[in-house]
């Protein structure tokens, strides 16, 4: 059956390095989604708030990010995928831009290769309804390719690759589709690179909670996707926040919550052999410290449920 896994994002860095492995363990995972993401936060790069952390030599990056190796290995836990800092470009922010496109992106990536994650996640250029600004689908794609086939040489020598993730976009009240929410765009830039890389280096990060939010089917999405499907943040909502709830909290039946049945269809015809990952952090932290590893295990065992769904579907 597919491997379970949950981001350490809630976890780690707030918790001590070998005691925060421990509790993943304890509660029955046996991969991690790794999250850098928190050393340098979404709403401060938004906020044009830029830490120090990813200053650090690279040197200094292996040696702190060795303690999670020496963790992952004495708790038998793999990572399956890590999340990047985002976002990696922002309207009017040039010398940010150039700081998460050159400095911190690239790091990134060494640092995925010492801890052998196969695959890193990034979020694309994500343009429309930002700033007032007109938007140009074509000029987004452009862009995107552009900065993303010169992460190619990288990404051959470390051996990591990169997925991209259907994200969505709003504007006040308001929710639409953001880059790579239509599975066909999707498509579309992962074969292109794949193309110019002359090798399968891009890949897909299904985000479940955020086709609750755009309104997309679960089965006809990973049906389009096919093999390119690498990874899976997997979470609920309530189809108006994006609230990263643990699956079922919003019902069971086809007019509650995400249709997880058309996502076990979905992955089983695919052959899905990735891991079942969670990215359920908002849910775990608003219980009480003390019931951290109680709620994790509840989360484990929605996991196992997932997994025994789709092995024998």
């Amino acid at each position: 059956m597919l491997e379970i896994g949950v981001q350490t994002k809630g976890i780690l860095p707030e918790m001590d390095i070998d005691k925060g492995f421990r509790l993943i363990s304890e509660a029955g995972f046996s991969r991690v989604d790794i999250n850098i993401d928190t050393f340098l936060k979404n709403n401060d790069l938004y906020a044009g708030k830029v830490n120090k952390f990813f200053d650090a030599s690279v040197e200094e990056l292996y040696a702190y990010f060795g303690q999670y190796t020496q963790a992952m290995n004495k708790y038998g836990i793999k990572p399956s995928q890590m999340h990047a800092p985002y976002p990696v470009w922002v309207w009017g922010r040039n010398e940010q831009n150039d700081y998460m496109q050159g400095n911190v992106i690239p790091k990134s990536i060494l640092i995925a290769e010492v801890l052998g994650v196969p695959w890193v996640v990034i979020h694309p250029f994500k343009m429309q309804y930002q700033y007032d600004i007109a938007y140009d689908k074509e000029q987004e794609k452009k862009d995107n390719i552009e900065y993303f086939r010169m992460l190619i040489p990288i990404l051959k020598q470390c051996r990591v690759g990169v997925c991209f993730e259907n994200l969505y976009e709003g504007m006040g009240q308001r929710l639409t589709e953001g880059v790579c929410a239509d599975p066909y765009d999707a498509v579309w830039y992962i074969d292109t690179l794949n193309d110019i890389a002359g090798e399968e280096l891009f890949g897909f990060c299904l985000d479940a909670g955020h086709l609750q939010l755009v309104k997309r089917d679960p089965y006809e999405f990973i049906k389009v996707m096919g093999s390119r499907l690498k990874v899976l943040h997997l979470h609920e909502n309530d189809a108006v926040g994006d609230l990263h709830q643990m699956p079922y909290t919003f019902g069971s039946s086809q007019y509650e919550g995400q249709r997880w049945d058309r996502l076990y269809k979905g992955l089983k015809e695919i052959k899905f052999s990735g891991t079942l990952s969670f990215e359920t952090f908002p849910c775990v932290n608003s219980f009480p410290t003390g019931m951290t590893k109680p709620v994790l295990k509840a989360i484990y065992g929605i996991g196992e449920y997932m997994a025994e769904q789709i092995e024998n579907m």
